[in-house]
């Protein structure tokens, strides 16, 4: 077997792939010496790393790695770098990975979301690490064909692997590897076992001549590439505040029932995602406030903050206030005490919570009612099956800025989470949903007021649940409550669970994350720069109507599935899994508590004219719609007493009946004269 030996150095290393050796090269820079291990390898061309290499029981030959549009991504090599049973050695313990690219693509190398899935030694589950770019082929006809990256270590990542393999067999398990195009990743199983022993030189023994580096490459015996979907579900009442609700996250995947029958029942999921909170989201049915703020979306608007409307130097005519619930259409009322979230707003007035300069998202509820609107999660995040782009796709590309996770302007999220959920949820946890039962009366719902709470419901949901046929009842809104899933998810989740079954595949529902949706109903106003102090207040607002609303979200960007664990007698075994990384949103819904009062001043004073114009004109008829109504309220009295009288009179009849019966028999009884 060939070595890979750095002239005038005591480095040397192999890289296999179905067991092949590397030919010796000279450093490219004069001054490689002064450079670390892992810095002098990365300056090697990729071709000369390969060069001479065996692959498959044959040398390295580029022309049997040709271009072709219909075939993936490979690892081609896994290479340990400078193993030592020595720990002061450690910082040069390093993984290097090579990659046939057969499409020729750009892969998006400035970003960490270039991963692979590792497991190493005695370690039984998977964990994902990023893929730092190093190189990429540059010879003439084979350019960006093989890429080379180091796997990106922490310290305390890099101790653990080296305490979790064995000094004579080290072992390292992958199951695929994440790529970038164009911001879109993809996962590409490998499913390949690398076993490593010897050193290469200055590594092991000091006394050893030469390097001992060997590495024999096997195929992974088992690992499940999952078609993953997401759902949720949201009580219909709110978690304690009016304005908030529960929300349960899920994903739901099939397993086939070989697998199951191997291994037994799945135990716990090992899943990563960011969590982000988006900015505040407007939805209205309002059209001419939604032309009015999109061409401002994204901008700084002066919402003002002085007495006067002179002051006012907003380009925008709207300006909208939620609050809790609004019990009036009072812009003075509504300022003071309820307002949460206001936009353009004069905030010398408004004094609300938070004061919006700049809002980043607006939608139009195209049925022309927001408090009857959903907004699907897919306008937020896109779907790609149907290849619609999402608005955190399409502001990006609009407005750049600062990236979240290399992707998303981070205009649009309030808080991002400081790095990956990575967890493992296993089959015995849960979560505890509220549903505060809320109703309102119509002077609430058509006036304000606010709202009543008859009593609040909790639910405990299993974190994982196996889906069964039982588990679909007579109606989908029953199947949907019983299985804790959106009723707008029911006919893609029936769909998924027969064509799972046709094909020997049992479905699961994985719930990973519960989190607070708020959502608060908004009043919109006109602001006109009319001056009236003569009235009392100093800056005019024209009440529009409550057709819109706020609302907030957390969203999971990049959610992977790492491996999943089944146990069977006890015994638990590991299973990686092959999964593209995904965004998940819930659907926005509308308020909880709202109201109907979407009426201009205008047209409530034409309809208080047409009550008083109506009364003035049925004056006249005023006594017959009197004596109407006295006879309508009467006649059930009335009733009552003829069904009373005809009880009684039936009584008397009877008494007299019973009457005349005994004195006949006592006639009949009276002995004989003599």
């Amino acid at each position: 077997m060939k070595a890979l030996r750095y002239l005038g150095a005591v480095l040397s290393t192999v890289l296999f792939a179905a067991s092949f050796a590397l030919q010796p090269f000279i450093p490219v820079k004069a001054s490689a010496a002064e450079l670390s291990p892992q810095e002098k390898y990365e300056q090697t061309e990729v071709m000369d790393d390969l060069d001479g290499a065996m692959i498959g029981g044959k040398p390295f030959d580029p022309a049997d790695y040709p271009h072709n549009g219909n075939s993936s991504p490979q690892i081609i090599a896994f290479a340990e770098f400078c193993y030592s049973y020595y720990e002061e050695k450690q910082a040069d313990y390093a993984f290097y990975v090579y990659v046939y690219n057969p499409q020729d693509v750009a892969f998006d190398t400035a970003t960490e979301r270039n991963q692979i899935s590792l497991s190493a030694g005695r370690n039984s589950g998977y964990d994902k690490y990023p893929l730092a770019f190093v190189k990429y082929s540059e010879t003439a006809g084979y350019e960006g064909r093989f890429f080379k990256f180091r796997v990106k270590l922490t310290a305390a990542e890099r101790g653990a692997i080296w305490k979790s393999v064995e000094e004579g067999k080290r072992e390292y398990r992958i199951g695929g590897i994440e790529l970038s195009v164009g911001g879109v990743v993809e996962d590409y199983g490998c499913a390949q076992v690398y076993t490593y022993s010897g050193y290469a030189l200055g590594y092991g023994s000091p006394l050893a001549e030469g390097d001992t580096l060997t590495c024999t490459v096997d195929g992974l015996e088992t690992y499940l590439s999952l078609d993953v979907r997401s759902t949720y579900y949201r009580p219909t009442g709110t978690n304690g505040e009016g304005y908030t609700q529960d929300t349960l996250h899920s994903v739901y995947f099939s397993v086939p029932n070989a697998i199951i029958e191997e291994y037994g029942e799945m135990t716990a999921v090992h899943a990563t995602w960011l969590n982000a909170l988006t900015n505040p989201i407007v939805v209205t049915g309002n059209e001419s406030v939604y032309d009015a703020i999109l061409p401002y979306i994204g901008t700084t608007v002066d919402g003002g903050n002085f007495t006067y409307a002179g002051d006012d130097h907003s380009p925008v005519k709207y300006a909208l206030l939620a609050g809790e619930y609004n019990e009036s259409a009072s812009w003075n009322h509504a300022s003071h005490g309820h307002a949460i979230i206001s936009y353009n707003a004069n905030a010398h007035f408004t004094r609300s919570d938070r004061t919006i300069t700049d809002l980043q998202y607006i939608f139009l509820a195209d049925n022309g009612d927001a408090d009857a609107y959903t907004l699907p999660a897919e306008a937020l995040i896109g779907s790609k099956a149907d290849g619609i782009k999402g608005y955190f796709e399409t502001y990006t590309e609009k407005f750049g800025g600062a990236l979240i996770n290399s992707r998303y302007s981070a205009a649009l999220f309030e808080s991002v989470a400081s790095e990956f959920t990575d967890i493992r949820i296993s089959a015995d946890e849960s979560f505890t949903l509220t549903d505060e039962i809320v109703s309102q009366s119509l002077w609430q719902k058509f006036v304000g007021g606010g709202y009543n709470v008859a009593g609040t419901n909790t639910y405990t949901v299993s974190a994982i649940k196996k889906v069964q046929d039982e588990d679909f009842r007579t109606t989908a809104a029953e199947t949907c409550r019983g299985l804790y899933i959106d009723e707008s998810d029911y006919n893609d989740f029936k769909e998924y669970y027969d064509g799972a079954k046709k094909n020997g595949e049992t479905v699961y529902l994985f719930r990973y994350f519960q989190s607070d949706y708020s959502s608060y109903e908004s009043i919109e106003y006109e602001r006109s720069k009319g001056d009236w102090t003569l009235l009392g207040t100093e800056f005019d607002y024209d009440y529009v109507d409550t057709n819109a609303y706020f609302f907030q979200m957390w969203v999971q960007l990049d959610f992977d599935i790492i491996d999943l664990t089944f146990t069977k007698d006890g015994v638990e075994t590991v299973i990686p899994v092959i999964m593209s990384p995904m965004d998940i949103a819930a659907d926005a819904t509308p308020p909880v508590v709202t109201t109907k009062n979407n009426f201009k001043w205008w047209q409530i004073l034409l309809a208080l004219l047409a009550v008083v114009l109506l009364i003035i004109l049925l004056w006249k008829f005023l006594p017959w719609v009197l004596q109407a109504l006295v006879w309508v309220i009467v006649l059930p009295f009335k009733g009552i007493a003829a069904l009373l009288k005809a009880i009684s009179d039936s009584v008397k009849k009877r008494r007299q009946k019973r009457e005349e019966e005994r004195e006949k028999q006592q006639q009949a009884e009276k002995p004989p004269e003599a």
